[in-house]
């Protein structure tokens, strides 16, 4: 498709040429085009209340067929958008759900609060109990994880003597910020898939802009906004709270034998450690067997399967759960993440569309005359859709198809690429508000108005999203002028 000026007959020509298209509009069509979807989009999510997956679809059709895509190629162009994107981070996904859900239900979570509680003392329980979310919230979602660790919330808390937010920040922190930036979560996964971004490089520049944004605006701020606000333990809420915990987890672990530090750290880590060693191998080793083994144990989906695998036996089994519990657990993880997964794959759509339409080029022709590093313009194009959207998921599937031209045409290195990654989860981080599920699940656990909602949760992710987007910044500026 064309992306520059053209005359009518040229235009034509290339419109007879490819099937896919009937006609052929200029790039300043193009461009109100992309902002006609956007728009559309928020109308349907907003106003019409209508799902974010149908919504996507809906958009993506409107704007193929406003492109001059022939009707008869609609259809199996939203399947290979569909196709293309699930194939990338559904099996990922979903092992990796598998594996947070074997960690709640043997006790691992109970094991590494209890242990990092007696390691940092009641005097540092902020900084424990964040820590321990960071680590819990590598394989696990944040609603998930948050429900899981009310009961510690609260009951540090009442030990302490302590404003319950100044707890409640810190891990709601954590988990946020591993689900933001760190595979195998959704969004960093869907947008690394999206813009061709290798999952190690992204999994290290996660860690290297998520744990100091977490610091900055999850702990630091976390706890002065905590002790200001003086916010006691809900006191009708304990009981739920336990009662939720209890249902997420299985109803807890019984008489199960609940496992080692060790093994519940190394069943969390090994993963990450894994996907890493594939990124190094390919820079430290040269070509043979050595580099393929570590590059085959290294690909994300086997990383993932043999870390879900380990699980099951050590986790599990050596915990004395019956294959019969371990395969419901199992089966129990994938209900929450189909929805995900079909609001990702619906984000490939509209960016199969966008690259099919020439409208993915007539953006990044139009943000690359910016002058903007198109690590900054990701950043704002999040932020804007976080915003008006509210679903960090959402905002981030959206944003990548839309910044993936750049990519290619700026010819990034991975490094570079990830960093585009975190700066795009970082602004779908920053200013959570009343559109935000995240939010309202702060304010109802830790029994909030909404100013202090704003005052506490709000503040702390624009924090954390900003502070990783400076960080991601940052890095890139130092990588460009190498």
């Amino acid at each position: 498709m064309p992306t520059g000026s053209m005359d009518v007959l040229n235009a034509a020509a290339l419109a007879a040429d490819d099937p896919a298209t009937a006609w052929s509009l200029p790039p300043w069509a193009l461009l109100v085009l992309v902002v006609g979807g956007i728009a559309l989009l928020l109308l349907l999510v907003m106003k019409a209340k209508l799902h974010a997956f149908l919504a996507l679809l809906v958009v993506s059709i409107v704007v193929a067929v406003v492109a001059g895509i022939s009707p008869a190629d609609i259809p199996e162009l939203l399947e290979e958008g569909m196709g293309e994107t699930m194939g990338e981070i559904a099996i990922i996904v979903a092992l990796g759900a598998m594996l947070g859900r074997l960690i709640q239900e043997s006790g691992a979570a109970e094991v590494l609060s209890e242990r990092m509680l007696a390691a940092f003392g009641e005097k540092r329980s902020p900084l424990a109990v964040g820590i321990t979310a960071l680590i819990f919230g590598i394989p696990v979602f944040f609603d998930v994880g948050f429900i899981i660790m009310l009961p510690l919330i609260y009951s540090v808390a009442q030990r302490s003597g302590r404003s319950v937010i100044s707890l409640a920040l810190p891990a709601a922190g954590g988990l946020a910020i591993m689900h933001a930036v760190l595979p195998p979560h959704p969004g960093p996964v869907a947008a690394a898939g999206l813009l061709g971004a290798n999952l190690g490089w992204v999994a290290i520049m996660g860690v290297v802009c998520g744990l100091p944004a977490w610091f900055i605006g999850a702990y630091l701020f976390g706890t002065r906004i905590g002790d200001r606000l003086g916010t006691p333990v809900p006191a009708q809420l304990i009981g739920e709270a336990q009662e939720q915990s209890g249902s997420r987890s299985g109803g807890g672990v019984g008489t199960q034998a609940r496992p080692s530090l060790g093994v519940t750290v190394s069943v969390i880590l090994l993963p990450v450690l894994l996907i890493m060693l594939n990124t190094f191998a390919e820079i430290v080793f040269p070509e043979g067997a050595v580099r393929e083994t570590l590059q085959f144990i290294g690909a994300p989906v086997i990383a993932l399967t043999v870390a879900t695998l380990l699980s099951f036996w050590v986790l599990g089994l050596r915990g004395g759960f019956g294959m019969e519990r371990i395969e419901k657990a199992a089966s129990a993880s994938l209900g929450p993440v189909a929805l995900v997964l079909l609001v990702t794959g619906a984000g490939g759509v509209f960016g199969a569309v966008l690259e099919q339409s020439g409208a993915g080029d007539a953006l990044a022709d139009m943000l690359a005359g910016t002058s903007l590093p198109v690590v900054v313009l990701a950043f704002l194009i999040a932020t804007a859709l976080r915003v008006a959207l509210g679903s960090k998921t959402v905002a981030i599937v959206t944003t990548a198809p839309i910044v993936a031209p750049l990519i290619t045409e700026m010819n990034l290195s991975q490094p570079e690429t990830a960093l585009v990654v975190i700066a795009i989860a970082a602004g779908g981080t920053v200013l959570s508000h009343v559109n935000d599920s995240g939010f309202w699940l702060f304010n109802r656990y830790m029994d909030l108005d909404i100013r202090d909602t704003l005052r506490s949760w709000t503040l702390m992710e624009t924090f954390m999203g900003g502070s990783a987007f400076a960080i991601a910044a940052a890095i890139s500026a130092a990588l460009a002028l190498t």
